[in-house]
């Protein structure tokens, strides 16, 4: 097998032969990390890179959820309209916190003005109103869908069971706890522009202009700290995190951050036992809560050496963070090149992972 050397010439080929501007990754087991690798054009990297991470905020909000359900706030069977007035009308009645975390809520991944809500610099609250008034695409529990805009209500009802603000409750119960200090649900306000330096720039998708001022890496979008793709890290920071899952929520002195039932719970298939789901939609859609499963039959899987166990999430400005039990094993790696640009890189870089440091001391 490679040795650490030959690992991280590896990785630079991979990098390079790509056109990646930027990389940083963070690999590790249970007991800690055991790679560290930046890149920057062979140029000028830097281990404390900040990356706008996307929707690998959805499973960390999703854990925040997970916690009040353990402290017996929430209950994952709960509707939404017991703690959202407005989503008490017939055709919104019968989502549950379920459906939001496993993706069967039927709501919309983007609304259709998404756009227009952007432009006009909408705060999170006009985005959740502008969510009530939508029509879902299909039953609650029929289907699943990928839908961002579940995750924008989940964050909301957090709130109000939590009695404080998202970003506040992720800080709070896992960001400081974990001495993740180089992340933010939404950059503060006060420090948006001295962290700039820090930030990777995203190449930016076809459907946002560099001219807007409300695309990723516009103060707008970095600062509104979106529940379903507002988080801001670092591969060091998330690998910290993903330690705290393999130790099915201790931390690395030995603190409950999270039951151990809440992060096996979160981190089992829940699709499966959904029985008005179809059979081919409980087969190819495996989720967890919030954590999606490893779908070896598809071509966005995370990894394809290693088990329909692992769980993690793909982030679209050019992110993953997968977590493979089995192997006592994760992954954070970290772009700024949209998904469908650089899921082919990450993925041999992870399958590269998966060869060489699954149980390595």
């Amino acid at each position: 097998m490679l040795n650490h050397d030959q690992l991280t010439e590896r990785l630079q080929q991979i990098c390079r032969g790509a056109n990646l501007p930027c990389m940083n990754v963070s690999v590790g087991h249970s007991h800690g990390k055991i790679l560290e690798f930046s890149w920057s054009g062979g140029a000028g990297s830097s281990a404390d890179a900040l990356y706008l991470v996307a929707s690998i905020t959805k499973p960390i909000v999703g854990m925040a959820a997970m916690r009040l359900v353990a402290e017996g706030r929430l209950r994952i069977n709960d509707r939404v309209s017991e703690h959202l007035h407005e989503f008490n009308q017939a055709r919104l009645r019968t989502i549950t916190i379920r459906h939001l975390l496993t993706h069967t809520c039927g709501l919309p991944d983007m609304l259709p003005n998404n756009q227009q809500l952007r432009a006009d610099h909408a705060s999170l609250p006009e985005f959740v109103d502008q969510i009530a008034r939508c029509d879902p695409d299909f039953a609650a529990g029929t289907d699943c869908r990928y839908s961002s805009m579940g995750f924008a209500v989940l964050g909301r009802v957090i709130e109000l069971a939590a009695e404080m603000p998202l970003n506040q409750v992720l800080k709070q119960h896992f960001f400081q706890q974990l001495r993740m200090d180089s992340t933010w649900l939404g950059l503060p306000e006060e420090n948006a522009d001295q962290m700039a330096s820090r930030m990777r720039p995203c190449q930016l998708p076809i459907w946002q202009s560099a001219d807007c001022d409300w695309t990723w890496n516009s103060r707008y979008w970095r600062t509104l700290g979106a529940p379903w793709g507002g988080l801001i890290s670092t591969a060091d920071d998330l690998g910290r995190y993903a330690r705290m899952m393999l130790r099915f929520g201790l931390s690395n002195d030995g603190r409950v951050i999270l039951p151990d039932v809440a992060v096996k719970t979160a981190t089992t298939n829940q699709t499966r036992d959904m029985a008005a789901l179809s059979r081919d939609v409980r087969l190819q859609q495996q989720w967890g809560y919030g954590w999606r499963m490893n779908w070896l039959g598809h071509s966005a899987c995370f990894c394809e050496l290693l088990p329909a166990s692992t769980y993690g999430h793909w982030g679209a400005t050019g992110t993953v963070m997968w977590i493979c039990p089995d192997a006592d094993l994760y992954a954070v790696i970290l772009t700024t090149v949209p998904y469908e640009l650089s899921q082919s890189p990450i993925q041999k870089i992870s399958n590269l992972i998966a060869a060489t440091c699954a149980n390595v001391d």
